[in-house]
């Protein structure tokens, strides 16, 4: 990549992500259990008798119900390695013209009741008026501990294991973008297929953390991702990634809602590259369908792994073709 080049707004290219973090290595340290690696959403450590997990994540696309989304989007990857969420801080980074003391006291009241919620407590962070941003960015560190089936290692899907998405596609990209972009949808789409498209923050929402315990129960399941930026499409890479495995996608077979779709349409985006969190990928041992259906959770299979490090492909009318991985989250593109 040459050195002139301008990345994209979004997530730094998985290739080069992947290369800075093995090659900036800081020294190896026992109490390290899950270190940083290209498709590892979170940290584990060894504190005394305890392992704790640790998890950072931004929200910079949303304006309102920040603080929501900021929490459910670190408790889900906590979740995602079998953790409880237990404690946690935020850096929140406030725009020099439109920040208002009743801005600050609904950010923290938001926070407040976002944490409750999860039963996490808020303990520390940063607040400041920040030059050059023109809206809250809200970043938050949550630590949590094991829960009571076991810390679920990234990383440990085999070859043959079934992939399967909960809920669908694009849950929380489409959220946002029938939040920000209302007045601009609703003259071609309709106030109803808008206001449901708003509802999905809340049903189904965008946690999964009562999902992930209810697959984990089963013993069935292998590995968890939570599709976040760059969507369904890049956290199957990221999965496939992890386990040093390819995948086989049935594009018919992933879920999308009508108002996933319909937004996607009028922006002329890919719904497969779009925000995700609500949904997760889950990697399970093969012939295990019996005991995920006693879950009770909302899912479909949509492909397995496959021998071949990096080779994702996806099945479509129009054949088999290499699945895209989106660096650069669609959302982006549509509020660009």
């Amino acid at each position: 990549m040459p050195d002139s080049e301008h990345l994209s707004p979004g997530k730094l290219p998985g290739d080069l992500l992947e290369r800075m973090l093995r090659t900036y290595r800081t020294p190896a340290n026992p109490t390290v259990l899950v270190d940083p690696s290209y498709g590892f959403d979170a940290a584990a450590l060894s504190v005394g008798n305890e392992t704790l997990l640790v998890k950072s994540d931004p929200i910079t696309f949303a304006t309102a119900d920040a603080a929501r989304y900021l929490v459910a989007v670190n408790a889900n990857d906590i979740a995602c390695m079998g953790g409880v969420p237990r404690w946690m801080t935020v850096v929140g980074l406030l725009p020099e013209k439109t920040t208002t003391r009743e801005l600050v006291e609904d950010m923290f009241r938001d926070l407040q009741e976002a944490c409750t919620n999860e039963g996490i407590s808020l303990i520390g962070g940063h607040t400041e008026i920040t030059l050059g941003i023109d809206r809250p960015i809200l970043i938050g560190t949550l630590l949590g501990t094991v829960g009571p089936y076991g810390m679920l290692t990234p990383g440990n899907a085999s070859i043959g294991d079934e992939l399967w998405l909960t809920q669908s596609a694009g849950i929380e990209g489409t959220a946002l973008l029938a939040q920000e972009c209302r007045n601009a949808l609703e003259s071609t789409l309709g106030s109803d297929v808008i206001t449901r498209a708003q509802d999905l923050l809340r049903a189904p929402g965008i946690s999964v953390s009562r999902d992930a315990r209810a697959l984990l129960a089963t013993g069935a399941v292998t590995a968890l991702h939570d599709p976040t930026e760059g969507g369904v499409a890049t956290a199957i890479h990221e999965i496939a990634a992890a386990s040093k495995r390819g995948a086989q996608i049935d594009g018919a077979a992933i879920p999308i809602r009508p108002e996933t779709r319909a937004i996607c349409d009028h922006f002329g985006i890919d719904p497969l590259g779009l925000l995700s969190s609500g949904a997760l990928l889950v990697a399970v041992r093969p012939g295990r369908e019996t005991a995920l259906r006693e879950a009770d959770v909302q899912m479909s299979r949509i492909g397995i792994l496959t021998e071949v490090l990096g080779e994702v492909t996806i099945s479509t009318d129009d054949g088999v073709r290499p699945l895209p991985r989106f660096d650069s989250d669609e959302l982006t593109r549509a509020l660009g």
